[in-house]
């Protein structure tokens, strides 16, 4: 039998792998290590990883988290693609496609999908503020229970650069539209909060603050604070290419 979380890992590299004329611009890579406390006071560690590539029309992401705490793990994995407008900068569609597990809060296995649009409220430089709204999807394992669920998700992001740090803002809610099981109601909202203060070109210290939040759950609420040291150098897709074939 076919492994789901292998088919979609061959997707996403699929995805990275891909070649797309209209992006230009280099990859980078990114890395992290967290010390992080939840809202209960337990202690953990924390990695992550992420590519990115962007221009003026095109965005390009993958991410990968994992996170172990006194009582409980969160591992998660995330693409995201985007392309603006021709005629209308402002304007983009996006997909994302994600597989999380949360002991924490029950989820097992959580394999989760959204197709949209977004609009740059504004956009320069230094500054980033953007709002999407999208269809959206679970399909998981939710405390031995299957579930499939459906969303309205709308969402605000702000970025902000200045001399010597960098602020962002990431809020969410996905407000369920069918597929209620048992009364269950699965809307959740997610607010991600960070400071970034530079050490140098590559090196970075990160305070931040994240929050899930489920309208109705025995465990409705998740948050913890991270202190962080992040780290980001050019990635070499094509030596990174040429590893892989001989795999």
């Amino acid at each position: 039998m076919i492994n789901k979380n292998n088919i979609l890992y061959l997707i996403l590299f699929s995805f990275l792998l891909s070649h797309d004329t209209n992006l230009t611009s280099s990859w980078k890579q990114y890395f992290r290590g967290s010390y992080i406390v939840d809202e209960s006071g337990g202690k953990g560690f924390g990695g992550y990883f992420r590519l990115n590539k962007k221009n003026n029309y095109t965005f390009r992401d993958f991410r990968a988290y994992l996170h172990f705490l006194d009582d409980y793990q969160y591992k998660k994995i995330r693409y995201k693609s985007s392309n603006k407008f021709l005629d209308f900068m402002n304007l983009y569609n996006f997909s994302t496609v994600s597989i999380d597990q949360n002991s924490k809060i029950g989820v097992n296995i959580r394999y989760h999908g959204n197709q949209g649009i977004g609009f740059f409220l504004k956009e320069t430089k230094n500054t980033r503020l953007n709002t999407e709204i999208a269809l959206s999807y679970d399909i998981s394992d939710y405390l031995n229970d299957s579930r499939k669920t459906s969303y309205i998700k709308s969402g605000m992001y702000y970025d902000k650069i200045f001399k010597e740090n960098e602020i962002k803002l990431e809020i969410e809610y996905y407000s369920q539209i069918t597929d209620l099981i048992d009364e269950i109601d699965l809307s959740r909202f997610e607010f991600l909060f960070e400071s970034h203060f530079n050490i140098n070109e590559s090196l970075d210290f990160i305070i931040g603050y994240e929050l899930e939040s489920f309208n109705t759950t025995d465990e409705s609420f998740n948050s913890s604070i991270f202190f962080s040291i992040g780290y980001d150098k050019d990635f070499d897709l094509e030596k990174f290419k040429d590893r892989f074939k001989k795999l």
